[in-house]
């Protein structure tokens, strides 16, 4: 049976099923070859499927995609499953350096470094080899144009935020006297720190 023989929610649901990140609609649309309308009839006929209250597995908006999972009402038999290839849970540094790249990012590695004082390249590349930092373009005012990294759309899907803009922003988290000395050493090195996801 060709594609377009297929119902518009089989074909959106094979697709999320392959897929470990969110899709967005446009991405959706160019996989299926659907409408605008048929897409948004068939995900909600999806959502009304896989509701919470109905199935083991859920539709999630999420890092401005779409995204099948398992139910968190499930989680306890989900957890049991997995408790022995569960990876080690996240370090201190690593919460700083995911902070670092979601408050101030894209950072370089030396930037991330200068702001937590110590050395963070073993934990940056523990993180990117968990797909929750990827570099993200290249700071070509420094020597060597260094890779630029930030926080990934798993990350976002693993937080429950939708985007950045989710997050609190970092001048209710931290003192200004705090933020005025990160933007200092931040400075020293070229580069900028914003006060708030973007």
């Amino acid at each position: 049976m060709r594609d377009q023989e297929r119902r518009p929610a089989h074909l959106i649901e094979a697709v999320l099923l392959v897929s470990a990140r969110p899709i967005g609609s446009s991405d959706l649309r160019s996989a299926t070859g659907l409408s605008d309308q048929e897409l948004e009839s068939a995900l909600a006929g999806l959502r009304e499927r896989y509701a919470p209250e109905s199935s083991g597995i859920v539709l999630r908006e999420v890092a401005g995609g779409h995204l099948l999972s398992t139910n968190p009402a499930c989680s306890a038999a989900v957890e049991r499953f997995r408790r022995e290839a569960r990876p080690a849970p996240l370090s201190g540094a690593a919460h700083e350096v995911l902070a670092c790249a979601l408050y101030l990012g894209p950072l370089t590695r030396g930037a991330v470094s200068r702001v937590r004082g110590v050395n963070s390249d073993a934990v940056i590349r523990s993180l990117i080899e968990r797909n929750l930092l990827v570099e993200v373009g290249a700071d070509h005012d420094a020597p060597g144009s260094p890779a630029l990294l930030g926080v990934t759309d798993e990350f976002l899907a693993a937080t429950g935020a939708s985007s950045r803009k989710d997050f609190p922003p970092l001048d209710s988290l931290v003192t200004q006297e705090e933020l005025d000395r990160v933007r200092e050493r931040l400075a020293s090195s070229g580069t900028a720190a914003g006060s708030e996801p973007s």
